[in-house]
C-alpha cells in the first residue's frame, strides 16, 4: 500500500515538473506580432505590453499608412514578402521567398516527369528546357543567389534533367557537361543560364535612359573602383579570382565573374559616349534631322515609316512626320503612357538594334 501511495505521488510530481517545464519553456520565447518570428525574451523590451513588437522592429522603419481618396492602402511590413512585377521580394532586400519559388517549380518538374515515366524522352528533354530554363532567367538577375543556395539549385536541376533523360539517378553529372561531338548531352546548366539572363539584363538597363540607366552608371563605377580596373576586360580578369558571394555584391562584377568561370570574354563599354544612350535628348533629334533616318514607329496599328521633323521643349519632344504627310509629336526619352507612341530612342533601338 505504501509503495503505491508512493509511486502515484512521484508520478503526480513527475506530471507537475513537466509542466512547469513547458511553462517555463513557453516563457523563455515569444513570437514577435510584426516579423512573426520566435525569439527570446532578451528581444523585447522590460515594459509591460500585450503583445509588444521584438526590438529590431520597434526601432526598424516602418512605412506610414498613406490614404488614397479617403481610403487608408494596406501597409507591408519590411520584412513581409510581397510580389512586385511577379518576384517575390521585400524591403529588406531578402529573395528568400523567390528563390524557395523557383525551387519548388524545379521540384514540381521532378515529380512530374516520375509520375509520367510513358512521356518520350525529348519531350521529356524538351518540356524541362522551355519551363525551367524561364523559371530561373525570369528573376535571377535581380536577386541574390548565395553560392550554398546555387549548388542545391544545380543539383535539382540535373536530377530533372536525368529523370527526363530516364536515366539512373546515380548517372555522371559530367555526362550533361560534355560537348555533343565528344558523346556528351550538353544541356544548359543554371549557370549558363544566370550568365545570359544577367547580361540581357545589364543590357537592358544602359539602352533606355529611363532611371535604370543612371542606377547602372553608378554601380559600373563602383566595381570598376573596388577592383581597380579600366574597362569591362580587367573587370572580367579580376572577378576570376573573387569567390561566388564577394562577386555578387556588385551586378556587373557578378555577370564578369559568370563569364570568367564559364570560359568566355565579352568586349562591351556599356556607356560609351559615342552611343545613342549617351547622348542628349536635343543632339539626337537633331542628328535625325540632319540625317532624314526613317525609323518604324506603329501609328494606328500600322507599321508606318516617319522621320524627325522639329524639336520642342528642349528636346523632350520632337515633331515626326510619316511618309503620307501626317505629323504627331512624340517623346524623346522616359516612358510615354498617354499618346501610345513608343520614345524616340525605343523607335531608333527597335528600328536599328545593335
Amino acid at each position: 500500500m505504501d509503495e503505491a501511495l508512493d509511486t502515484d505521488h512521484t508520478a503526480n510530481h513527475n506530471t507537475k515538473g513537466q509542466e512547469a517545464w513547458r511553462i517555463n519553456l513557453a516563457l523563455m520565447y515569444r513570437q514577435c506580432p510584426i516579423c512573426n518570428q520566435k525569439k527570446g525574451n532578451f528581444h523585447f523590451p522590460t515594459q509591460l505590453h500585450l503583445n509588444p513588437p521584438c526590438l529590431e522592429c520597434k526601432h526598424a522603419w516602418k512605412p506610414v499608412r498613406i490614404k488614397y481618396n479617403g481610403t487608408a492602402l494596406k501597409v507591408t511590413h519590411g520584412k513581409t514578402p510581397i510580389r512586385l512585377l511577379g518576384i517575390r521580394y521585400n524591403t529588406w532586400l531578402d529573395s528568400t521567398a523567390q528563390r524557395r519559388y523557383v525551387m519548388d517549380g524545379i521540384t514540381e518538374m521532378a515529380c512530374f516527369l516520375r509520375k509520367n515515366r510513358d512521356l518520350s524522352i525529348e519531350n521529356g528533354l524538351r518540356l524541362v528546357d522551355c519551363t525551367l530554363g524561364p523559371l530561373l532567367a525570369f528573376s535571377g538577375p535581380v536577386i541574390i543567389w548565395p553560392e550554398k543556395d546555387f549548388k542545391k539549385l544545380t543539383a535539382a536541376f540535373v536530377r530533372c534533367n536525368k529523370k527526363a533523360s530516364q536515366m539512373s539517378p546515380n548517372t555522371s553529372t559530367a555526362l550533361f557537361t560534355f560537348p555533343k561531338d565528344l558523346g556528351g548531352l550538353q544541356i544548359k546548366l543554371p549557370r549558363a543560364i544566370l550568365c545570359s539572363a544577367t547580361w540581357g539584363h545589364l543590357t537592358r538597363c544602359c539602352q533606355f535612359d529611363d532611371g535604370t540607366r543612371q542606377l547602372a552608371e553608378i554601380t559600373y563605377k563602383d566595381a570598376l573602383e573596388q577592383h581597380g580596373c579600366l574597362d569591362m576586360e580587367d573587370l572580367q580578369f579580376e572577378s576570376e579570382f573573387l569567390t561566388w558571394d564577394q562577386a555578387s555584391q556588385n551586378s556587373f562584377t557578378f555577370a564578369c565573374h559568370l563569364t570568367s568561370t564559364i570560359g568566355i570574354r565579352v568586349s562591351w563599354d556599356p556607356f560609351d559616349p559615342d552611343w545613342i544612350a549617351s547622348a542628349a535628348n536635343t543632339d539626337l533629334a537633331q542628328v535625325m534631322i540632319d540625317t532624314q533616318h526613317l525609323i518604324r514607329i506603329q501609328l494606328n496599328n500600322e507599321q508606318k515609316w516617319a522621320k524627325v521633323v522639329g524639336i520642342k521643349e528642349e528636346g523632350k519632344l520632337v515633331k515626326m512626320q510619316t511618309e503620307h504627310g501626317e505629323t504627331f509629336l512624340m517623346k524623346t526619352e522616359g516612358q510615354d503612357i498617354t499618346s501610345g507612341y513608343p520614345t524616340l530612342r525605343e523607335a531608333i533601338q527597335r528600328t536599328s538594334p545593335p
